[in-house]
């Protein structure tokens, strides 16, 4: 629903492809102000991101516009397949010299309702958890999901090491396992990694089946996705899939080149025995070797790798956090029309 502009009343609206140049440059602005920990996207990005399975550009997202600049938008993405409780993704950006009380709330309230219509759609009857992610200098937007609801779920570090200066670690080619191999990513091997991917994270939290179209938009068919740097292990006798660790490149190709280890899983039957690191350090050597300077991983402070030390060991750095907030409720089935 479109409202009239007005002196008083900045034009809401629902966004459309063609805004991805205009709010490339609000992210650019809100990363500056927020601390600037990530990456900001292009405008090809964020036509990306519209793009995406599961966004409705029409029904499921929204926006503030004064003139012919965009000054705050949200959006719903809703997932090809629910799993037990659809966990269905928010995201909000506001211009900080727009950040009062009523905007932000507003669009938090939007969010809870569309978020629900749009679940009563698709997936009536099932559990629904509305989750959006903050990072650390997004203080304005983590309090405003504590008013209204939201439980601090899931929390995560950001760490990094720098390529240039990591030369013992990365020195000579790292020890594989007996009976296994390491390979750069190809299109061969999509399908089943995708399957292994499903696998490995079918008791995860969060996680829900992948479907290949969702997969191939936000996985291997990113335009930010690196085969080059993404490696598989597979087992010499029958090529499964062991470990993977695939990486992207976000914000494009800088003088100070960052590589984002994206996406990792190991087979839980084979944790422990050092598969994980022997792909991992493979990844580090081969993003020196490409010329990056950077890499940079989020990790989930319940993950044992993380609890241990592995990252530390390796290198990285802690340098953000993130937080996932997590809105939870049962919509109650519709009754059927009389």
């Amino acid at each position: 629903m479109t409202e009239p502009l007005t002196a008083a009343a900045p034009l809401w609206r629902p966004l459309a492809l063609a805004d991805a140049p205009r709010l490339a440059a609000l992210l650019a602005v809100c990363e500056a102000a927020d601390g600037g920990v990530g990456a900001v996207p292009s405008a090809a990005d964020v036509r990306e991101d519209l793009s995406a399975p599961g966004i409705d550009l029409d029904a499921g997202t929204t926006s503030v516009w004064c003139g012919d600049e965009p000054t705050a938008y949200a959006t719903t993405r809703v997932r090809e397949r629910s799993g037990p409780v659809h966990q269905l993704a928010l995201d909000i950006a506001v211009h900080p010299a727009h950040r009062t009380g009523p905007v932000i709330r507003r669009l938090v309230d939007w969010c809870r309702s569309t978020g629900a219509r749009r679940h009563h759609e698709l997936y009536d009857g099932v559990p629904l958890e509305l989750h959006i992610r903050t990072h650390h200098g997004r203080g304005w937007l983590a309090e405003a999901l504590d008013g209204a609801g939201y439980r601090r779920e899931r929390s995560y570090r950001g760490l990094r090491v720098d390529l240039h200066r990591e030369n013992q670690r990365l020195a000579g080619a790292p020890a594989i396992p007996d009976g296994t191999e390491i390979v750069p990513f190809d299109d061969a091997l999509d399908a089943p990694l995708l399957a292994a991917r499903n696998a490995i994270f079918a008791h995860n939290w969060g996680s829900a089946p992948m479907t290949a179209r969702t997969w191939r938009h936000t996985i291997t068919g990113d335009p930010c996705f690196r085969p080059g740097t993404s490696f598989l292990l597979l087992s010499r006798r029958n090529r499964d899939i062991l470990c993977y660790l695939l990486s992207t490149e976000p914000g494009g190709v800088s003088a100070d080149r960052e590589l984002y280890l994206a996406n990792a899983g190991t087979q839980p039957a084979l944790h422990g025995r050092g598969l994980y690191r022997a792909v991992f350090t493979h990844t580090l050597v081969r993003a020196k070797e490409q010329g990056y300077r950077w890499a940079v991983a989020d990790v989930d402070t319940t993950n044992p790798m993380a609890t241990g030390g592995f990252y530390e060991r390796m290198g990285l750095r802690p340098f953000r956090t993130w937080t996932t907030h997590v809105l939870p409720f049962t919509p109650q089935p519709r009754r059927p029309s009389p």
